[in-house]
């Protein structure tokens, strides 16, 4: 087996999704399976670069009564977000750019104003809802690390 399909031990022992998280049905269709990778935005120091990195598989799973996508949880949302994740959305003048396009095209598309909420998940850095905020629309960032909660937030 190469380096690169190597499964982590928490991979190869973690517990499948027998039912779906929020309606408990029987998940049976694949959303998307891409395979293993290894967990994202993850910084290796120099001592680390030739020792072997742990893949995880990501597979998507959609749940055919609720819709809800899922993946099995093999390490724990503390473990991806709790330190410092290192991708902050509002580094790149491109996505920003398509940001304010997309603020702009959607609050027209379904009239959003100040008697309607927006609550994006996975929120980053704050850089989609800078713009939604900017047209005085009510809303909510979810977001996992707290180093983009901070920027967010500043």
């Amino acid at each position: 087996m190469s380096v690169s399909t190597q499964l982590s031990s928490s991979a190869r022992s973690a517990k499948s999704i027998q039912g779906c998280r929020f309606c408990n049905a029987p998940l049976q269709e694949t959303c998307v399976d891409l395979g293993v990778s290894p967990l994202c935005e993850s910084w290796l120091s120099a001592a680390d670069l030739n020792k072997m990195e742990p893949f995880y598989p990501l597979h998507a799973y959609v749940c055919h009564k609720c819709f809800l996508v899922q993946v099995n949880e093999y390490v724990s949302g503390t473990e991806i977000f709790g330190g410092e994740y290192a991708y902050l959305s509002s580094y790149s003048d491109s996505w920003l750019a398509h940001a304010r396009r997309y603020v702009e095209m959607i609050t027209e598309r379904l009239q959003l104003g100040s008697h309607s909420k927006v609550i994006e998940l996975a929120s980053n850095d704050g850089y989609l809802l800078q713009y939604v905020k900017e047209r005085g629309i009510p809303c909510l960032g979810i977001e996992p690390a707290e180093n983009c909660v901070d920027v967010a937030m500043a």
